[in-house]
């Protein structure tokens, strides 16, 4: 995968400029990925992007889990899924609409 050299900063220099690379991140909204002798070790996020992707991620997985019940069953035990993400959803919104 390739990254752009503007997002990818050594490890030295996370550890002395990290003021700097944190204003960066907040100005860009853009990851940071961090190497260590030439090859990504870490990724450095801001914490509104990682809220975000966090939320996603439930979702995607609540998402699959209802994908995964055949249409044909329709019983209480079908809907679980399906009712988590539902319920899920507005509680995401309010915590985003929060911060």
């Amino acid at each position: 995968m390739k990254f752009e050299d503007n997002c990818t900063k050594p490890l030295g220099y996370l550890m002395t400029h990290a003021d700097q690379i944190i204003a960066e991140m907040h100005a860009s909204r853009q990851p940071i990925i961090i190497t260590h002798n030439g090859e990504p070790c870490a990724v450095v996020q801001d914490f509104e992007s990682y809220e975000r992707q966090h939320d996603a991620l439930i979702m995607l997985q609540l998402f699959a889990r209802w994908k995964e019940v055949p249409a044909s069953r329709r019983d209480e035990k079908a809907l679980a899924p399906k009712r988590e993400m539902m319920k899920a959803e507005p509680k995401l919104r309010r915590v985003r609409k929060a911060g």
